[in-house]
């Protein structure tokens, strides 16, 4: 069974989707079967950083919707072979996706796949509550300036308060 892997940061523009775009790719090249989810909802990125823009079809919101199954959201990075990128949804329109909806797609991938990365939106709001719901361990991803040092311990008492105990910092 797989693990699930939320990277997150309390502030934005420090390199998180660009690190869980790398970590994906790089335990891909190890021969680990990874999907990574992108959780921004509204302003999805991971499509870029991977060069998928073009190439989105369904999103998280269709497979939770039952507007697809989850293989038709999956989109496999021709680099990787074994790399796969759900994507955000581009509007934040109705309906809106649950933490339960998140657990529940979740196991169904870690029955499956050896890693489920999960990029978080930044902030601590309840983008990441969605994010964080159906996590095993968390990477916090933050830069050298006092603010975004500080918004990354909020961010690990968040984590700790919702039971995530396993954590690294990058």
């Amino acid at each position: 069974m797989g693990e699930v892997i939320l990277v997150a940061s309390g502030k934005g523009g420090v390199g998180k989707t660009v690190f869980t775009a790398n970590l994906g790719a790089e335990l891909a090249q190890r021969d680990a079967n990874v999907v990574v989810i992108d959780t921004s909802i509204g302003q999805r990125s991971l499509d870029i950083c991977f060069g998928l823009e073009n190439r989105i079809v369904y999103d998280l919101r269709d497979v939770v919707t039952g507007t697809c199954r989850i293989k038709q959201a999956l989109v496999k990075d021709r680099r990787f072979p074994d790399l796969y990128l759900m994507s955000a949804p581009q509007s934040k329109g109705k309906p809106t996706i649950s933490p339960k909806d998140m657990i529940e797609l979740c196991q169904e991938l870690k029955e499956t796949y050896d890693y489920v990365l999960i990029d978080a939106p930044a902030g601590l709001d309840e983008g990441l509550l969605l994010s964080a719901a159906p996590a095993d361990r968390a990477v916090i991803v933050t830069v050298p300036e006092i603010n975004a040092i500080r918004d990354a311990d909020l961010l690990d008492e968040m984590l700790n308060q919702m039971g995530i105990r396993k954590k690294s910092v990058v």
